[in-house]
């Protein structure tokens, strides 16, 4: 088992937002933690700058965030995530625009939700949240 550092972000008085740092084909991304997510998510404004060529196909389930209503996305394979010393090769993902969660997080000075790491991978990575030592146990 290894672990990958955590930064703890504040948003309001009681709420903390989890994210840390991964490699998307080898190019740095920041991933946002969200253990109510039951998939792991790529802002699709960001596949062109991190996939050569993606191919993106249309994903015909009925996908829910916290709005209202169906929200349009899209499924595409990532040749390699790197978590720390864990890589997941040729995994598919949703896309999904993230750009309202983007402007809330410029609204307060910070920095751009490159993916959202939901059950799925968590699940596969067996990772473990370890909060007061700030870091993702994983394996």
């Amino acid at each position: 088992m290894f672990h990958i550092p955590l930064t703890l972000i504040s948003i309001d008085p009681g709420g903390t937002h989890l994210m840390l740092h991964a490699y998307i084909n080898g190019l740095k991304a920041n991933v946002l933690i969200d253990t109510g997510a039951s998939k792991s998510i790529l802002d699709i404004s960001r596949a062109g700058y991190y996939l050569e060529n993606p191919d993106i196909r249309p994903f015909d389930k009925f996908f829910t965030g916290m709005g209202a209503g169906k929200i349009q996305t899209h499924i595409t394979t990532i040749p390699k995530i790197s978590f720390g010393k864990l890589d997941i090769l040729n995994q598919d993902i949703l896309l999904i625009d993230l750009s309202p969660v983007n402007t809330s997080y410029a609204m307060y000075d910070l920095p751009r939700i490159d993916m959202v790491l939901g059950g799925d991978l968590l699940m596969h990575m067996r990772a473990v949240i370890d909060y007061p030592g700030k870091r993702l146990l994983v394996g």
